[in-house]
């Protein structure tokens, strides 16, 4: 997705060299895909279904429309 957009930054870092965001982020197997510190997606998955489960849960932490965070 950052490939495609500006708005979207991606980090790639090596769970057994960063031992204190592994732990930060709770690392238990890889790949972990972690969207604003809200979203976790564990495994690797399909382009297409990774699109989807990232923007399902994106729209289930979203507030209600006109409510606070």
């Amino acid at each position: 997705m950052a490939f495609e957009s500006p708005h979207i930054r991606a980090a790639c870092v090596e769970a057994t060299e960063f031992m204190d965001l592994t732990r930060k982020y709770r690392v238990t197997g890889v790949p972990k895909t972690i969207v604003n510190e809200e979203i976790e997606i564990l495994g690797a998955l399909p382009q297409t279904a990774f699109i989807e489960q990232a923007l399902a849960q994106f729209a289930v932490n979203q507030p209600a429309e006109g409510g606070s965070r």
